[in-house]
């Protein structure tokens, strides 16, 4: 955690040459009490191997293997060789700043600004 009082300054960061900017704001998480605060950005580990029982461990392999694939863990990878390791998950801190737009079919994903009335 981290003193609730911490002043976060804005992430910016580019993706495809379009700057994009998480508000610092936006970027600690309070819990109910107010008493305690947390980072919403974290570090990723893939492990090699899982600890925990699933009731679907061909799901969980398959999944894993996923994982550590686009993670430049193991064979070929979707993700240029330039950008393995320097993967990063974009979760709701940045995500609920965008409209995101999935294309299934032609595996392509889109963002576009919100307006600035449905910005938090």
């Amino acid at each position: 955690n981290i003193p609730c009082d911490t002043d976060i300054p804005n992430l910016e960061f580019q993706i495809g040459g379009q700057a994009y900017n998480i508000p610092g704001d936006n970027l600690m998480i309070t819990d109910d009490s107010n008493k305690y605060c947390f980072f919403a950005v974290a570090i990723m580990k893939f492990a090699v191997s899982s600890e925990v029982d699933t009731l679907d461990e061909e799901l969980e392999e398959k999944v894993m293997d996923e994982i550590k694939n686009l993670a430049g863990e193991a064979g070929q990878s979707p993700i240029p060789s330039e950008y393995k390791h320097n993967t990063w998950l974009m979760g709701d801190s940045f995500l609920r700043q965008q409209y995101n737009i999935f294309d299934y079919d032609n595996e392509q994903f889109g963002l576009a600004e919100l307006r600035e009335d449905l910005k938090e």
